[in-house]
Parts: structure tokens; C-alpha cells; sequence
């Protein structure tokens, strides 16, 4: 990160008085791993509903989205007002990071983690940069969990390679929960325009990829956080989003049971006949539903198996069979 010499003087000045003041007790952070429209929003935001959990979201993309965009948290502020989210940049940076930092954190992170440079992490190298952003996110996810009162935390930033940068963190306890979904379904939901369920006053268009784009993706994806996880010897628990929307309260007990929650933090009462309860979120971006609080209906989303052509479906089948299978589908 490059900023003013002021900038960057204060920023060498918290990073080294963080470094020295690692905690005894690392946060514990549940990291949702898996390629996009597998359904990582649901999951982070019911995870997030457990009793000493709670959801920030895609955190890979705060500082882009959230800060220098100035976009919504999951609680519906503005990140740099959420109460959260401002205090935990506050301790962290000595003040809110200006968005040309923040873009250039972003900037950092992107080029540290970008897919290419999987063979690299999974070589256990590093540089200067990878050692600092792993100390900024390190001590900027105990500052959530410190501010929010939260013992764990859920990032659901998805990509493998950042989450093997967090894992590196010994100021974080790291436990990777691999969401999966069928690379058909996939495939399709990348295709649509919206998200499968609007949230009236946050609707967007969705970033659109093509079946053979979208296919790779779930392949890296589903390939890269198994190895990356044995790497960094990091626990790893496997999820099926259509094992989330048919039975939420055996994937939910077995996540906290996997992640260590405490018999207290386990009490499934917000899982009801007919949905979920979630909780209020913190999540600082990806799918607008993160901001969706309140009674939600679970309804398997399968519009892919009757609109998904015939030829694109073979396409998607042939291109992923191979992990595909190893998934059930």
C-alpha cells in the first residue's frame, strides 16, 4: 500500500503496535470458501444467526465496495457509519482509511490473491505484502469481533487464496466451511441478470459470466480450497447448498459442532417449519440479501433443471465431471 507519507507513517505505526499486542485468544472466524451463486450469502447470514455469531460478509471486498464506494452494510448504513464496522476501522487504522487507500488495500489484496497465484500459496511462500495484509486482516477481524462483542465471526469472502492468507493470521483461528452447490445451478445463476430473491430497495443487476467461464470457476474454486486448506493445515467441513435449504438444522449443527461452538452457542431456535429467523448482519458485501433480516422461507432454487438448455447443460456437465462427482451431483 502506497499513500501519503502521513499515511503511511501512521499505518507503519499501528501495524507494528499491533504486531506486539497478538491477543491469547484467537478470534475464531468461520470462512464460507466456494465459487459465487452457490448460495454463500444464505449460509454466512445463517451461520451469523447462531447465539456468538455473527456475519461481515464478503470482508475481502470491504474495503472496495464498502469503504471507497461508500456501500451499504448488511445492518442498511453506510459501512464508514455502521457501529460495527467504523469503530473496528477506527482501532485498526487510527481512523477511517480514505478511499484512495482504501483502493489501494483493495489493490493489494487483489494482486496477492488472484487465482494465478494459487501454485504460490500452495508453495507456502510470502513477501512483505502478503505479511502485511495478513496483520491488517488479522487485526481487523478481532476489532469486529471485539467491537461486536462476537466470539466468531463468518467471512464469507468465498475466494480459497484469501482465505489461506487469514489462516496464516495467529491472531485468528481459522475454520474453512467449503460450500458446494451443483455447477449446473451454478452455471445458470451466473447467466441471470438479478439475484433469485429481491430485497425491495437493493436491487442491482448481477455480474454475468458464461457456462464455460463459470464452470472453470466452480472447478479452481472446488479444487484450490481442499489443497490450500491441507496447506495451511486448516480444519475443512464440506457443505451442499441443497443439503442447507432441505435440512438447515443438521448443516447448521454440524458447522458449530465442526467450528467449536459451546452447547450454548449451538441453540438452533431461530430454524423454524418453514425457515429461518436471521439475525441483523454486519456483512460488508456481496449479494444484496445480505441485508435480509427477519423470517425467511428456504425454497431450493431449481429453475436451472427446466431453463438451462440442453446444450449448455452438457457443456457444464462435461467440463466439471470430474469433481462434480466427488460432490454427488
Amino acid at each position: 500500500m502506497r499513500g501519503s507519507s502521513e499515511d503511511s507513517q501512521a499505518h507503519s505505526q499501528d501495524q507494528s503496535q499491533g504486531r506486539s499486542a497478538a491477543p491469547a485468544q484467537p478470534t475464531r472466524v468461520v470462512y464460507v470458501s466456494g465459487t459465487g451463486r452457490s448460495g454463500s450469502t444464505l449460509l454466512g447470514n445463517a451461520i451469523g444467526s447462531l447465539p456468538g455469531a455473527l456475519s461481515v460478509g464478503e470482508v475481502k471486498l470491504g474495503f472496495r465496495r464498502g469503504v471507497a464506494e461508500g456501500g451499504t452494510c448488511g445492518c442498511r448504513l453506510p459501512v464508514v457509519e455502521c457501529p460495527v464496522w467504523r469503530p473496528a476501522l477506527e482501532a485498526t487504522f487510527g481512523s477511517v482509511p480514505s478511499a484512495a487507500e482504501a483502493l489501494r488495500i483493495d489493490a493489494q489484496l487483489t494482486a496477492t490473491t488472484r487465482t494465478r497465484r494459487v501454485p504460490w500459496w500452495l508453495a507456502g511462500r510470502s513477501s512483505d505484502d502478503v505479511d502485511e495484509l495478513v496483520d491488517l486482516f488479522g487485526r481487523l477481524l478481532t476489532e469486529l469481533s471485539r467491537v461486536s462483542g462476537s466470539p466468531v465471526l463468518v467471512d464469507s469472502s468465498k475466494l480459497p487464496s484469501y482465505g489461506a492468507l487469514l489462516a496464516r493470521s495467529e491472531r485468528l483461528d481459522v475454520r474453512v466451511v467449503h460450500l458446494v452447490r451443483d455447477p449446473r445451478a451454478v452455471a445458470y445463476s451466473w447467466m441471470r441478470v438479478s439475484a433469485s430473491q429481491q430485497v425491495a430497495g437493493f436491487e442491482e443487476d448481477m455480474e454475468r459470466f458464461s457456462p464455460t467461464k463459470s464452470s472453470l470457476m466452480w472447478l479452481e474454486s472446488s479444487g484450490s480450497t481442499a489443497a490450500l486448506a491441507r496447506r495451511n493445515g486448516a480444519a475443512l467441513h464440506v457443505v451442499r447448498y441443497e443439503d442447507l435449504v432441505a435440512d438447515p438444522a443438521r448443516v447448521l449443527d454440524g458447522i458449530a459442532e465442526f467450528a467449536g461452538f459451546s452447547d450454548e452457542e449451538r441453540d438452533l431456535s431461530f430454524i423454524g417449519a418453514a425457515g429461518l429467523e436471521l439475525r441483523t448482519s454486519h456483512a460488508v458485501a456481496g449479494n444484496p440479501n445480505r441485508v435480509r433480516s427477519g423470517p425467511l422461507v428456504l425454497k431450493r432454487d431449481d429453475e436451472w433443471v427446466a431453463a438451462l438448455p440442453t446444450g449448455q447443460r452438457r457443456l457444464v456437465s462435461g467440463l466439471t465431471a470430474p469433481l462434480r462427482r466427488t460432490h454427488g451431483y
